[in-house]
């Protein structure tokens, strides 16, 4: 299979440039706007950036403006119907009550490996980017567990509400069914037998989970820099929010370049 992000794969979803013109692109088709995927997170990460001591994307604290933007995110994926057909009530609680320890053992692990970004990930031996493989994984399986053990959505959906420079957004309908079944699922080195017994040992989601993240950082690491820039910056210019306020917010906006050359891949060029 041919790489994922490309800036033909961007614009077959936003439908600019493309050879072939969609009547109805595919970003509006299925809802998934560029536009919204910034601004929904930008007023959790004012929260988090405004608390930094250091400059990197971890640095949630556990104190109120933690608490209020775990509100916010919680808020966000009623608006997306994450939680269905799950009591909201109740798992509303346990995540408020489990999500900062979550949180926050993650960053510390990250720091323990002096991880600042996805690129800083790809620079690891073999041994530390297993380690935190699995970080990565098990973190999102075990907040996917208050709803289901078998699919990573709900955890997926909340650390990247709260951390996107590290966590895309993994769902059934669009990400699952029409884009990663079409995927090898053999990624060599990017995903060792032993780390997949380990993640499997865990749960069904964070296997499913580490699969998704592997294959984003072994496309990620194939994406010259000088060509990530340029998608970004054309991603960023289709959002039409101004380049300062990304980069106020986002230390890396990588997660959310791959989602969208990750459906216009699989949808936009089918479509076109």
């Amino acid at each position: 299979m041919d790489r994922i992000v490309t800036m033909r794969h961007l614009n077959a979803y936003i439908g600019r440039y493309a050879a072939k013109r969609h009547r109805r692109p595919v970003e509006k088709k299925i809802g998934w706007d560029v536009e919204g995927s910034f601004l929904e997170k930008i007023p959790i990460l004012a929260l988090r950036n405004r608390d930094m001591e250091d400059e990197s994307p971890l640095a949630w604290r556990w104190n109120r403006s933690l608490d209020h933007a775990i509100t916010l995110a919680l808020n966000r994926l009623k608006a997306w119907q994450a939680f269905r057909p799950t009591s909201l009530d109740k798992l509303t609680r346990e995540i408020e009550s489990d999500l900062p320890s979550v949180l926050l053992k993650f960053q510390r692990q990250l720091r323990g490996y002096h991880v600042k970004s996805l690129r800083d990930i790809m620079e690891l031996d073999q041994n530390e980017y297993n380690k935190v493989l699995v970080s990565v994984a098990k973190t999102v399986g075990n907040l996917s567990s208050h709803k289901s053990d078998l699919y990573p959505m709900l955890g997926s959906k909340l650390m990247h509400l709260l951390l996107p420079e590290f966590f895309p957004i993994w769902d059934t309908a669009w990400i699952k069914n029409r884009c990663l079944v079409k995927e090898h699922r053999d990624l060599k080195t990017w995903l060792p037998p032993e780390v997949v017994r380990k993640l499997n040992s865990y749960s069904k989601a964070s296997a499913e989970y580490g699969w998704y993240f592997a294959l984003m950082v072994r496309d990620l690491e194939k994406t010259g820099i000088k060509e990530y820039d340029r998608i970004a910056e054309a991603l960023i210019r289709h959002s039409r929010i101004p380049q300062e306020v990304i980069d106020y917010h986002f230390f890396d906006i990588s997660t959310i370049v791959f989602e969208f050359c990750l459906l216009g891949k699989h949808i936009g060029c089918d479509i076109g």
